[in-house]
This record gives structure tokens, sequence and C-alpha cells, in this order.
């Protein structure tokens, strides 16, 4: 039986990959991505049962027993397929499943790392899902929810999370304030309600994906992005400085040891009372109506107001599929199942408002679910698949904001992972500007990062083009 890659391929890269690694954990930015040999061909697997590994994030109890449930149903329809998971953190999504293409494991069906997808599709590690798209209905998902390259789709969605600004409009109204509407009016509040009890706002500034998505939206607001739609560096003009300024200013209420969080640190800080405000999606409210419902009344979501433009961060989940996989076929056709129909509608009813279906069809569905949750909270739900329409990301839409108008763009920077990656060039500045170092020197030395960066990677691939841009 074949591996992954053939065992004197994989001899001739692991060395390097233990060099990037060692690199990664010494230096602030994360180093070029250097990739492996793409597979000579898909290795048929003739025993039975056949196995799909099943590589998941989605790590919440009523989630994984919902997709135990659904697998078993599957496998009962199908008694040759056996679907394996394998979990892991969000955090460390990237660097395992480099790790295990490393390896010469079988990825099967994984959840695909946004800063990897642009350089892995070009690289061919990918499966092509057209045939899943057109068999699902390409006009039921929603604009902008496929990942496609080269007219091509590489990975296909099971929901999308939409980031707003949670508020304990409790403790606003006993300190006389109105729920903010202006980046001015909510650093005044963060102030004032900084106290003993409380904190003003939680900003995770550890060195993750958590930090970076979150500054991105002070950002965007301001006028300012990461890259040109055809692959300039943006992120030197003076918008970008302002929102670090702006993003710093408030750290100054968050509580103590921030300066580490991701994305569990900051929803606990909520939940349990420690902050005033926090920025997260759906699943905060879901995790609080759980774990403190008394809190539950005493909160809202607003839409975040750092600036001028209306834009927030969107997270498309996706999966994709390994173009090594043992089993192709049997792959696509579970997975073709999975992010369809009933199936699809149950998965992402487990955390409603925070897994926001990709399918028009539904989407009609979700917001008529007869749980008690869905019609407590109907407002917040709604609030985020309203604001789905303002979303962007910032791995997956390059040069969305342009002349300080946002239009989003489906151009994704292949760079993604040298600028984005864990440690990251972003993650990095915010990190040294709340550890007290002066935002203009941090700030320029990302610009100063960021352009190399790219730079590099443009000397590696001289042939790449932009797609193009929308004109904004």
């Amino acid at each position: 039986m074949k591996t992954f890659f053939g065992i004197s391929r994989l001899q001739a890269f692991f060395p390097a990959l233990i060099l990037i690694l060692l690199i990664g954990c010494s230096s602030p930015a994360t180093q070029p991505l250097q990739t492996p040999p793409v597979p000579d061909s898909a290795s048929t697997d003739s025993s039975s049962p056949k196995i799909i590994p099943f590589f998941t994030t989605e790590s919440d109890p009523d989630q994984l027993a919902v997709l135990q449930s659904l697998i078993a149903e599957y496998q009962n329809l199908n008694p040759g397929i056996e679907v394996d998971i394998v979990i892991a953190s969000p955090a460390s999504r990237g660097t395992r499943l480099l790790t295990s293409l490393a390896s010469g494991a079988d990825l099967g069906i994984f959840e695909i790392e946004p800063a990897l997808m642009s350089q892995w599709a070009d690289a061919g590690y990918l499966l092509p899902l057209d045939d899943v798209v057109t068999n699902i209905g390409a006009d039921d998902f929603v604009e902008g929810s496929l990942f496609r390259q080269n007219e091509t789709t590489y990975a296909v969605p099971y929901a999308v999370s939409v980031y707003g600004l949670w508020v304990r409009k409790d403790l606003f109204e006993q300190a006389g304030l109105s729920l903010p509407t202006t980046y001015e009016e909510v650093l005044r509040a963060a102030k004032i309600l900084t106290n003993n009890q409380t904190y003003g706002i939680a900003l995770p500034a550890g060195q993750n994906i958590a930090t970076v998505n979150y500054f991105s939206t002070f950002l965007w607001q301001n006028g300012g992005d990461y890259f040109t739609c055809d692959g300039g560096v943006a992120f030197g003009e003076p918008q970008a400085l302002e929102a670090v300024r702006h993003w710093q200013a408030l750290t100054q209420y968050a509580p103590p040891g921030f300066t580490t969080w991701g994305f569990p640190e900051q929803i606990d800080a909520f939940v349990n009372g420690r902050v005033a405000m926090a920025m997260y999606a759906g699943r905060l409210g879901v995790q609080l109506e759980e774990s403190h419902p008394e809190l539950a009344d005493k909160v809202t979501v607003i839409f975040p107001p750092w600036g001028e433009q209306k834009v927030t961060l969107g997270v498309w989940s996706r999966f994709a599929i390994a173009s090594g996989t043992k089993n192709q076929t049997e792959a696509k056709a579970f997975l073709q199942w999975l992010v369809s129909g009933d199936r699809l509608l149950r998965y992402d009813n487990v955390l409603p408002g925070h897994m926001i279906p990709p399918l028009n069809s539904v989407r009609e569905e979700t917001l008529i679910n007869p749980s008690a949750y869905t019609q407590k909270h109907a407002d917040w739900i709604q609030s985020f698949y309203e604001w789905s329409a303002f979303t962007n990301h910032p791995a997956m839409n390059m040069g969305s904001v342009s002349g300080g108008q946002f239009t989003r763009s489906e151009i994704a920077p292949p760079w993604a992972w040298e600028v984005f990656g864990t440690p990251g060039i972003v993650d990095t500045m915010l990190q040294n500007v709340a550890n007290d170092n002066a935002p203009e020197q941090a700030w320029q030395d990302a610009v100063n990062e960021m352009k190399q960066a790219v730079s590099s990677w443009k000397s590696m691939h001289p042939e790449w083009e932009s797609a193009g841009c929308k004109q904004h």
C-alpha cells in the first residue's frame, strides 16, 4: 500500500519541515511555506470497510454528538464505509495539517486552514469538488461561500460565523451610558466600566489568528487593508497605523494576561462577567445561555463600531478533500451527503446564529428552528444573518477595502500563510504593542516584514498574476 507521497519523497521533505518548524518557533513572522511534492497518484483501497479520515476542529460536545449521530446514520446506509473523526484545535489546525501532510498521513476530508487554501490548491494537494457542488446545486450556495481557484472549486462550506460586539447592556445602563455607535463611545465606555469588578473589553493579543481576526475589523472599518487586490502591500498606508493606535488605546481596559489570549480566554472573560464588551460570533451567546442564563437577558450584540466602513469579520468554515486520499469516490459521496439537505440543517442548528448555513434553502429552515434558544434570542440570530452581507476575512479576501470603500474581493492572498500563519507578522506586532512597545515602530517593522514576505513569495512564483480587481 502506498503512502500519501511515497517514502523517498517523504524522506527528502521531512528535514525541510523540521527546519521550517524550528525557524517558526524562533522568528516573529511565519517563514515561507515549503510544501511537499505533489502525490504521484491516488491509491485505491480495496479493503473493507473503506475508511474516510475526517479532520475537524468543531469540538463542542453537542456538535460532536450530532456529528457522530450523522456518521452513524451514513454508515448504516453504507455498511462498507467507516468515517474516522480526528479532532484538533483551531489555533493548531494549520500546523497539524502541515505535519500530517508531511508524515504521509491520509488527511481524507478536513477543515482547510484559510491561510493554506491558495497554496495547497496550486500545489495540487486538494481534490477538485466541482461535481459535488453541481450535485448539490451551484445556485443554492450563498455568494462567496465556495473556495474557487482558477475556476475550480477546492473547498465547500458548511457554515459562516459572523462577528459582532457583545455588550453587557445592564452595566451600560447602570453607568448612564447608551449603547456605543462610534469608536470614541466604545473607548469612553471601556474606561468608565473598568473598575474593581470588571474590565471594559476583551481583546486577545496572543500570537494567534484570533488576534489578527479582531484587529482586522479595526483596519477595514478605518479604510485600510493588508494588500491591494493586485497584490501590493497596502498595510503601510496611514489608515493602518491609525487602526493600530485605536486598538492599542482599547487595550488599556483589557484584563491582565490578555497578551497571551486567543479565542477561548476572551469568550470565558465575557461569559464569566469579567468584561463589559467582547468581540465574537454567535457561539458566545449559546455558551452564555448554557452556563450563565441569568446574564443572557442583560446582554445584546451590536455591529462593531470601529469606523465609517460597514464591514466585519466573517469566517467561512470549509471542507476540502486531500487529493491523495485513498478513497476519493467514497469521501466525495460522504461530504456531499453531509453538507446538504437535512444533514446540514441538523449540524448547523447545534449552534444557532454561529453556524449560519451556506445554502439558501437551508438558511430558511434554520430561522424557523423551534428550539428554545432560537425563540428566546431571535434578535441575536437575525442580526448575524443580516451582517453576513458585510463580512470579510484577512486570508481569503485581498484588497476588499480600497479608496476607503468596502467591496468584498474574492481573491485570496497566496502568501497568506507567510503573513498570517502562527506566529505571524500581524499578531506579533500587536503583541509587541500590547506590551507597551511604540506602535509606530512596531507597525513600521510589520510593514517591512510584510513587504519582504510578499516580495520573497513573488520571486519564487514569477508566473503569478492577480485574478483582477473589482471596481470600488
